[in-house]
């Protein structure tokens, strides 16, 4: 901010009104607010803070310490992002979110000391020489937030724990920051992996319980579509991770930068010495995609099954309409038969009461007549109903 700025603002600020006639006292509340501006134009970290979301520089964040000496021990502590900041030689902006439980917020932040990774309800703070889970906001006692963040964090603590000791199936050459990147990754997919399982074996199963002639098609057909909608949000899922761990991929100096362990020591890799990073990364971006094909090929069949029971039920919908437009015509047109019958039945002179050619005459009118209007009607309502099957059958080509 120019200074000439700031010494406007603040002359405007404490500018007090022309005085007419008997001297005037300031207003307090206009001293109070002055001083406030100058804090706030003297501190720039100070607005950068407030307008921090969802939650405020001072508020504690519950997290859990893992050290690369001792990994078998986690501590857990309660600190400001502020304070995160500081510790982790990262920018306020930086951790804007990491509090933030949403299933769009995929990233991994690589700084000079510190790679921030963050997938949906996991966040991670990874230094050369221990990490930082953050675990979430400490004004929520009940736990009442995500069940799917206890377990990701569980089996991510779980990983991490044993990733440097003796009972590790997996031994790994890799430093301590890849390590953990990799133990973060490696819980993200297996939870994705899990949860896509899980709703397509719901899904099929609800497919399965269709029945036309249940009475409860519709509710049958909504529960379906429930379950698609849910592969659908997994599948998005993967495909923010996959395409995440691409934008990494593509970018050789984070790929470098990523070995802070050299760097602390003094000895930094070049731009185009990433050969180990690259590999982790690109494994896991191959597993996130083989997750993003799963998922759109479970949704391809369950979307199929779902058009063929509503074509299905379009077709029954059909031929109820159909019925209820014979039984219609045939009303109609007997209908039109007793009007004859009618007449005649109104006691008015007619002079055919009393003819030997009187009620056959009036009874094969009324025939004849009832038998037009059920003629005419079943011919439109088959020509409606033949334009109709062509209309389907060209939208079944499509």
């Amino acid at each position: 901010m120019p200074a000439t700025f700031k010494a406007n603002l603040l002359a405007t600020s404490i500018r007090t009104p022309p005085i007419l006639g008997a001297p005037k006292s300031v207003d307090p509340d206009a001293r109070v607010e002055a001083e406030d501006v100058v804090q706030l134009l003297s501190q720039p970290a100070a607005i950068e803070a407030s307008t921090a979301a969802p939650s405020t520089a001072n508020e504690k964040i519950s997290c859990t310490y893992f050290a690369k000496a001792d990994p078998l021990v986690s501590k857990h502590a309660e600190l400001t992002k502020t304070q995160m900041a500081k510790q982790f030689d990262l920018r306020y902006r930086d951790l804007r979110d990491i509090d933030l439980r949403s299933e769009s917020v995929t990233r991994i932040l690589v700084r000079p000391a510190t790679i921030l990774v963050q997938f949906f309800d996991l966040c991670l703070l990874i230094q050369a020489d221990e990490a930082l889970l953050v675990d979430g906001v400490s004004k929520d006692p009940a736990g009442t937030g995500n069940k799917s963040a206890g377990v990701l964090e569980h089996d991510f603590k779980k990983r991490l724990v044993g990733i440097n000791s003796n009972d590790a199936a997996i031994v790994s050459d890799l430093p301590y920051e890849l390590r953990a990147v990799e133990a973060a990754l490696v819980a993200v997919l297996s939870t994705l992996r899990e949860e896509l399982v899980e709703a397509r074996k719901q899904a099929e199963h609800s497919a399965r319980q269709l029945r036309l002639e249940s009475g409860l098609a519709a509710a049958g057909l909504d529960l379906l579509f429930e379950r698609s909608r849910r592969l659908g949000q997994i599948e998005q899922k993967a495909r923010l991770v996959r395409e995440t761990i691409r934008e990494v991929l593509d970018t050789d100096e984070d790929l470098a930068a990523m070995y802070l362990t050299d760097t602390g020591v003094g000895k930094p890799h070049d731009v185009s010495d990433h050969q180990e990073a690259e590999y982790m990364l690109e494994a896991y971006h191959k597993a996130a995609d083989a997750l993003v094909e799963s998922a759109s090929a479970a949704i391809g069949v369950i979307r199929k099954k779902e058009n063929t029971f509503r074509s299905a039920l379009a077709v029954q919908r059909n031929q109820i309409m159909f019925l209820e437009a014979r039984v219609a015509i045939h009303t109609l047109g007997l209908a039109a038969g007793t009007l004859v019958a009618g007449l005649f039945g109104m006691n008015l002179i007619n002079y055919a009461e009393e003819a030997p050619w009187g009620f056959p005459a009036v009874t094969a009118a009324c025939v004849v007549l009832s038998s037009l209007f059920s003629a005419y009607g079943a011919r439109k309502l088959r020509r409606i109903q033949s334009l109709h099957e062509i209309q389907g059958y060209k939208e079944s080509r499509r």
